[in-house]
């Protein structure tokens, strides 16, 4: 797995660092910091596909490019900026839904004033426990008569 960025905090001060952008970040507020990272990561990430896009329609002239290669990389630009972002948060064993505000705002009956939406309980999956019924009999094997 790949390291992105760390978050660590330090005599009160939270400081988030990105070094393949050198990047870091520093704050009172881990929630802050987190923010501040997210938005500088996206607006750079924004910028580099739109230089790459632009580097691409020059090479289409001298046909060093497919028109086809522009336009997988136009829709690679427009589904990563465009879309409302969504996460899966897992906290303990349940797992949360999390959209950005304008998609909660959208969606607001799915999330109504929380920022979490419970998808389900992965625990019961672990534990097979979905194959008893209330009287504690196991479904998982069929008896015949």
């Amino acid at each position: 797995m790949k390291e992105i960025g760390r978050l660590s905090e330090s005599d009160g001060q939270y400081e988030f660092r990105e070094p393949s952008r050198s990047l870091i970040v520093r704050g009172e507020h881990p929630e802050w910091v987190l923010l501040a990272a997210a938005e500088v990561i996206a607006n750079t990430a924004k910028l580099e596909a739109e230089s790459v896009i632009e580097e691409m329609n020059a090479m289409v002239e001298f046909e060093a490019v497919a028109e086809i290669e522009v336009d997988s990389a136009k829709y690679a630009l427009k589904e990563r900026f465009d879309l409302i972002p969504q996460c899966i948060v897992t906290v303990g064993k349940m797992d949360y839904k999390w959209a950005a505000p304008e998609g909660r705002a959208k969606k607001q009956e799915e999330f109504g004033d929380q920022a979490l939406k419970r998808v389900h309980d992965m625990s019961l999956t672990r534990t097979d426990s979905f194959l008893k019924n209330e009287s504690d009999d196991d479904m998982n094997t069929q008896t015949q008569s």
